[in-house]
């Protein structure tokens, strides 16, 4: 539920070769924003859906101070996405006011919000010093979500990374507050997964689902960190669920056209 692509030489390949050796169903592909040259972003994505539309669940990278951030919704909704990524660490609070005409926009196009929550990690400084584009942590919190989970309650959320290491139990308490607000475990997700379980913190369990966030070449490395965690919390039973059911739950619920 949550993969980026590197631009490089045969990604796509790759990919799908991940995919065919797990038994990988689906992959929902992360867009990012155009200056990031470094990986494929909207119109990339685009066109890897045009060839394997059973295979993948794009993103479309935006940013709600876009002048014209409610017609490329309308846009983006029409020629067939149904996830919008959102990166508010660029530099916004979500829940201000004015803000609240693009929210009402996306709800009023079914598309689901998938939010960056979380700290910043550090493999963006280089691109973030390319670009003369900094990213600011303090804008990752979950709770900035609050509010529009309330004022918009027909549009889905997506918090990715769960917070990660420093938010993590704000965001469970979104999931576990929030009927349409859920949580992936890619990346800074797995130390959140792993506070949950030793802490016993109270979330709904049934809205986590895992993604790779990385180079497919890391499928087995993450893999192997979300099994090793389960295991040292005795929850080795939960691995169906955040690799397969939930997100599979999801899909069902709020993209209904993205499993056969």
């Amino acid at each position: 539920m949550h993969q980026v692509l590197p631009r490089e030489p045969g990604i796509l390949h790759d990919q799908l070769t991940w995919m065919d050796t797990l038994n990988i169903e689906q992959t929902l592909l992360q867009s990012v924003p155009t200056a990031v040259s470094s990986m494929l972003s909207n119109q990339d994505l685009r066109m890897v859906r045009e060839r394997y539309a059973r295979k993948f669940i794009i993103s479309q990278f935006m940013d709600p101070r876009h002048p014209f951030a409610r017609k490329k919704i309308r846009q983006y909704a029409a020629n067939g996405a149904r996830v919008i990524k959102l990166l508010p660490c660029l530099g916004y609070y979500p829940d201000d006011k004015k803000f609240d005409p693009f929210w009402k926009e996306m709800e009023k196009n079914k598309l689901v919000a998938m939010v960056h929550t979380g700290f910043i990690t550090a493999r963006h400084k280089q691109e973030e010093r390319s670009n003369r584009t900094y990213l600011h942590s303090k804008y990752g919190n979950p709770l900035y979500f609050d509010i529009l989970a309330r004022k918009f309650p027909e549009m889905p959320v997506i918090l990715c990374h769960t917070g990660g290491s420093t938010w993590y139990e704000e965001a469970c308490q979104m999931i576990s507050q929030h009927e349409h607000v859920w949580g992936d475990l890619s990346g800074p997700g797995s130390f959140a997964l792993r506070r949950i379980l030793q802490l016993n913190i109270v979330t709904d369990l049934n809205k986590l689902f895992w993604g790779n966030d990385s180079h497919p070449k890391y499928y087995y490395t993450n893999l192997n960190i979300l099994g090793s965690t389960l295991l040292a919390a005795g929850k080795g039973f939960l691995q169906e669920a955040l690799l397969y059911s939930n997100a599979h739950s999801f899909i069902r619920q709020y993209l209904q056209n993205g499993i056969a």
